[in-house]
């Protein structure tokens, strides 16, 4: 009976530890906030003669899509020391999101690499290939607009 209990007591540790490991490996990625606008992309994926998606901006459809990063990337917050730093507000956010934006390429534009888990601390938010990321990759060819 003792060794039952002991085995039940491990795996609720287990599972706890498991749970914990889930949490903390989530970083700043807010799973449940769902799709972003669509965005319709070229076979390509070349988006930036806007013929073939829907124009994207920054305000309405990245800046929803950033904001959960505010969590660590504001002034005083665990990224607080980065080049990203964001506020409630759009238009002041812009300036330090452009900046890592790369539009004459942009699959390779640090906001892409770092949303991505490349060197981010907070590991990956939006894998390649998620519509959260490809609305990202849309609005860089596009030009980055506000």
């Amino acid at each position: 009976m003792s060794s039952e209990r002991g085995r039940s007591h491990w795996r609720g540790a287990s599972l706890a530890l498991l749970a914990a490991v889930v949490v903390f490996s989530a970083g700043c990625a807010d799973l449940s906030r769902g799709d972003p606008s669509p965005a319709v992309v070229s076979d390509a994926g070349d988006a930036s003669d806007g013929g073939d998606a829907q124009a994207l901006s920054f305000a309405t459809d990245v800046f929803p899509l950033l904001a959960p990063c505010a969590t660590c990337h504001v002034a005083g917050g665990q990224a607080g020391g980065t080049s990203l730093l964001l506020t409630a507000d759009p238009g002041a956010s812009y300036p330090a999101v452009v900046r890592l934006v790369d539009t004459t390429s942009p699959a390779g534009s640090r906001l892409l690499s770092k949303a991505s888990g490349n060197g981010h601390g907070g590991g990956a938010v939006f894998l390649p290939g998620s519509s959260q990321y490809q609305t990202i990759l849309t609005w860089i060819q596009q030009g980055a607009p506000p």
